[in-house]
């Protein structure tokens, strides 16, 4: 069985986002977080930054769609299954059965811009089952976030757009499980706090 979401993030709000080697030294050596997410990297160096982040004890959230030279099919799900990644996000429902075919945590990411959006994306979710999902932008609407968890029965991660503490507390506060963040001082300010379990 895929590890959970749970056990991927720990009880922790924020997912570290990396996407150059600046970013990722950040997250794994000067941060508490369990989970990295990765969105650098090509078939050459996936392995090395997967090795690196486990010897910190954190797992691996690799965005699929920015990682370059690894073929979206089952041999390379399969390879990225014997380098060790724990979880795959990808913006494209048709490789979700694959991964999770491979025992990775699948995340499927959905961009909302209107209500067709929306209903494309429940559909691609009751028909593709992820393990969880990932919303962006993080600013749409409470409305849409709370019609989608009614509608859902996954995991729902918010990332894009998260510029400011308001911003992801407020969308933490809705019930969402966690929010990648890119912005160093943010992921600072969270862990030095606690995190975000008590925010709103």
């Amino acid at each position: 069985m895929a590890i959970s979401l749970e056990e991927l993030l720990k009880n922790y709000k924020l997912i570290p986002s990396a996407a150059n080697k600046a970013s990722l030294k950040f997250a794994v050596e000067q941060t508490d977080y369990p989970c990295i997410m990765l969105k650098m990297g090509d078939i050459n160096t996936l392995r090395k930054y997967t090795t690196y982040i486990h010897e910190y004890g954190k797992t691996v959230m690799v965005h699929i769609d920015s990682i370059k030279g690894i073929a979206k099919d089952k041999a390379g799900f399969h390879y990225m299954k014997r380098i060790g990644v724990d979880a795959i996000i990808s913006m494209k429902p048709q490789y979700i059965k694959m991964i999770r075919e491979e025992d990775i945590h699948a995340i499927l990411g959905v961009f909302l811009v209107d209500s067709a959006s929306v209903s494309y994306a429940v559909q691609n979710i009751h028909f593709t089952k992820p393990d969880s999902v990932i919303v962006m932008p993080m600013t749409i609407p409470d409305e849409t976030f709370e019609y989608l968890q009614k509608s859902v029965n996954v995991p729902i991660l918010a990332g894009g757009l998260g510029i400011h503490e308001r911003i992801i507390s407020h969308v933490l506060s809705l019930g969402i499980t966690a929010c990648p963040v890119t912005n160093q001082e943010l992921l600072k300010k969270y862990m030095e706090e606690g995190d975000c379990d008590e925010k709103s």
